[in-house]
């Protein structure tokens, strides 16, 4: 008998900086409904003040394509922003000023103790 562990549902990679999350999505899912589980995530650490306020406003989606970062538009489906299952999607956060972070995330170090799972 083979047992199929196969997931039913993709799961993303959400990185800032050191920081990573992995949440699960349904390609019928809007960005906009996956920016809110991200930030409903964030919120739940509730040990870093950074994210204290947080909303699918102030957090952008980017994807990583031939050393280009593209932005998810907030209306589009997971199915129509060409992901795969597995796939990195970087977060940024508007400023104070008005202004976004630039995509970035650090190398992941085997030392960090920063890595969550939803």
């Amino acid at each position: 008998m083979t047992l199929d562990i196969t997931a039913t549902t993709p799961y993303f990679c959400f990185k800032r900086g050191r920081l990573t999350l992995l949440l699960e999505a349904r390609a019928k899912d809007k960005v906009s409904a996956v920016k809110q589980m991200l930030v409903n995530a964030l919120l739940a650490q509730g040990n870093d003040d950074a994210f204290a306020d947080i909303s699918v406003d102030t957090i952008r989606l980017y994807v990583q394509q031939q050393q280009q970062f593209r932005q998810l538009e907030n209306s589009s489906k997971v199915s129509e922003c060409q992901i795969a299952d597995g796939e990195t999607i970087y977060f940024v956060l508007q400023r104070d000023n008005g202004t976004w972070e630039a995509p970035h995330a650090a190398d992941y170090d085997a030392d960090a103790q920063d890595m969550e799972i939803f």
